[in-house]
């Protein structure tokens, strides 16, 4: 599996945290992207907003997790498949 094949997610609860932590990590200098939440993920409980993270930064975002006070659901890893009508990112 090469790096377009998966990418990945921080979900979020509300739209709100999701911009808060998107801002933080711009100030932080930590490569980030506002992306629909992958529909697997959301679970019925997330807001549909996800923050999605290229695998090479996976270790710099788990450090910026651990450290974090900012409100997040789960960071995990999905597979990328790319639907033109829907995949629209900041």
């Amino acid at each position: 599996m090469n790096n377009n094949d998966f990418k990945y997610y921080i979900t979020f609860d509300t739209y709100e945290d999701a911009m808060a932590m998107h801002d933080d990590l711009d100030k932080s200098s930590i490569s980030n992207k506002i992306s629909p939440a992958p529909l697997d993920l959301i679970e019925g409980v997330c807001c549909g907003v996800s923050i999605m993270i290229e695998p090479s930064d996976k270790e710099k975002i788990d450090k910026y997790l651990c450290d974090t006070k900012l409100k997040y659901l789960k960071f995990v890893k999905a597979d990328r498949t790319f639907k033109p009508k829907r995949d629209r990112y900041c």
